[in-house]
């Protein structure tokens, strides 16, 4: 009994773990506020766990590992894609925050961050095997498994980053449109077979020039460290020596790491609204919703592109910086939004609720940098090809 009490006590814990992390990510995160919620003090909190890193650890696979049971479960069903569909309404139930915490995976120790890693790409793994069997079965058409899984996975993870970040992305309305967009994608034409059939944009003419000033370049070389190691994974330090210079330097145009993650992110910002000026070129709404993602895909890739949006960087910014941030994201949306609905309108995209859908379509390309699998031999408009055919066709052999 005593063993059954302590279990119930651990698992309420990290719920309220998880609550809190994707209140304040793990940096920010208040643990004598989770120990009180669950009804511990400080001391006794740390009965079940030795720091705030193996709390944060505990907590992704408490949230992990019941996905990767619900993986388990759909490989009973009669088809792959069947599989895929069964997992994906399981996964719908599920709190989504151990996306919180791994875009903070650099600030946990090499061993815990190597164990979540492992665990994770299991987790691909799994979800790319379903999709081959698919191809095998005939019931999904032929494509990359292992990108179309992480990509997957992209958009299941999205919802607790578009709710911090744009205050929009209601659980409920995007599990409702996430199936369909799984299986039969949103445009209603067929889904091109080879790269050479479609136009990709290209997201090196968009790539943005040297800095002109040494502001500029702190923050480019930032942006860069912020999305290979996360936030709170680079210190001023950090920045400094990828310039080969002083902490003075830095000090002398930013006097707080989060005045240098704001710069970064209106450098971000600027992209995204370049980006998109790009893929409205189109006057069809499935061409520009294609060149949308497919420039997101790999600026994402790109060291130079814009900084990803996470939750510690959101955290890391003052309340009058994040209103402003959470109106630019706003901004992003809408515009993704009214090419949803030229889409529907001239009859290119299928009808569908379009805000929660172009919320799901932020998904497929926020991640992609961090999980694209190691030993990938895929150039990043390739990776662009894969994972926007996905999104606009869906994974149906059609």
């Amino acid at each position: 009994m005593q063993s059954a009490a302590r279990a119930a006590r651990r698992a309420l814990l990290l719920d309220e773990a998880a609550v809190e992390f994707r209140r304040n990510g793990v940096a920010g995160a208040d643990l004598i506020r989770i120990a009180r919620n669950v009804g511990l003090t400080r001391p006794s909190l740390y009965n079940y766990c030795s720091d705030r890193s193996d709390l944060a650890r505990q907590c992704y696979f408490h949230l992990l590992d019941p996905l990767l049971a619900d993986l388990d479960r759909a490989a009973e069903a009669a088809s792959g894609l069947a599989a895929v569909l069964s997992f994906l309404t399981a996964a719908s139930e599920r709190d989504q925050s151990h996306a919180i915490i791994a875009a903070e995976l650099d600030t946990l120790p090499v061993d815990q961050k190597r164990e979540i890693v492992t665990r994770q790409t299991e987790a691909f793994d799994l979800l790319a095997a379903l999709i081959d069997r698919g191809i095998a079965d005939g019931s999904i058409r032929r494509c990359d498994p292992a990108i179309a899984a992480r990509t997957i996975w992209g958009m299941i993870a999205w919802a607790p980053l578009g709710d911090i970040w744009a205050k929009r992305a209601e659980p409920s309305r995007l599990s409702v449109e996430l199936p369909g967009i799984v299986e039969r994608g949103v445009a209603t034409g067929p889904a091109p077979g080879r790269i050479e059939d479609i136009e990709i944009e290209d997201w090196g003419a968009l790539v943005p020039p040297p800095p002109v000033d040494r502001a500029g370049e702190i923050v480019a070389a930032a942006s860069a460290l912020f999305n290979a190691r996360g936030v709170e994974g680079v210190s001023l330090d950090d920045v400094a020596a990828a310039m080969s210079a002083t902490k003075g330097l830095i000090y002398h145009h930013f006097a707080t790491k989060a005045e240098l993650v704001a710069a970064s992110l209106d450098r971000a910002f600027e992209l995204y609204d370049r980006l998109l000026d790009c893929a409205e070129r189109h006057p069809c709404g499935v061409d520009r919703a294609r060149a949308g993602l497919a420039l997101n895909v790999q600026a994402q890739l790109d060291p130079a592109g814009p900084m990803s949006l996470t939750a510690a960087a959101y955290h890391k910014l003052p309340d009058s910086e994040r209103e402003r941030f959470s109106k630019q994201t706003n901004h992003l949306l809408d515009r993704s939004i009214a090419t949803m609905e030229l889409g529907n309108a001239d009859g290119s995209l299928r009808l569908f609720e379009a805000e929660p859908t172009a919320l799901v379509s932020a998904g497929t390309f926020n991640f992609v940098a961090r999980w694209l699998p190691v030993d990938t031999d895929l150039l990043p408009r390739q990776v662009a090809f894969e994972v926007s055919t996905l999104f606009l066709h869906g994974l149906s052999e059609k």
